[in-house]
């Protein structure tokens, strides 16, 4: 399952308030749904758990990070993917919405 992470700047990281994934997907399922291309892989970005943070309002956070694993791409039709982390070009509170995590 794929890791859809939400997080926001603290100087020159990136981090996840509450220190763990909004939820978990499919790739599959979220590739269309968040915008995700091949060209949104990210080479050098990681986001960090802040688990000593409380989870934070989508609103007030700034960005979307999808983390992949081998499992992940296994039996993938999409082949161009790759292990790591991808970013979607869509803010946070939409991401919930187009994932369902919370109403319309």
């Amino acid at each position: 399952m794929a890791k859809v992470w939400f997080v926001r700047r603290r100087g020159a990281e990136w981090i996840a308030p509450g220190g763990a994934p909004v939820c978990q997907a499919p790739l599959a399922e979220l590739i269309f749904k968040l915008d995700l291309g091949p060209q949104r892989w990210l080479s050098h970005e990681r986001p960090a758990p802040a688990a000593e943070l409380p989870r934070e309002e989508p609103q007030s956070l700034t960005k979307v990070m999808i983390e992949t694993g081998v499992d992940d791409l296994a039996g993938q039709m999409l082949t161009t993917y790759r292990v790591g982390f991808y970013d979607s070009p869509y803010p946070p509170s939409e991401v919930s919405r187009r994932l369902g995590l919370v109403a319309d």
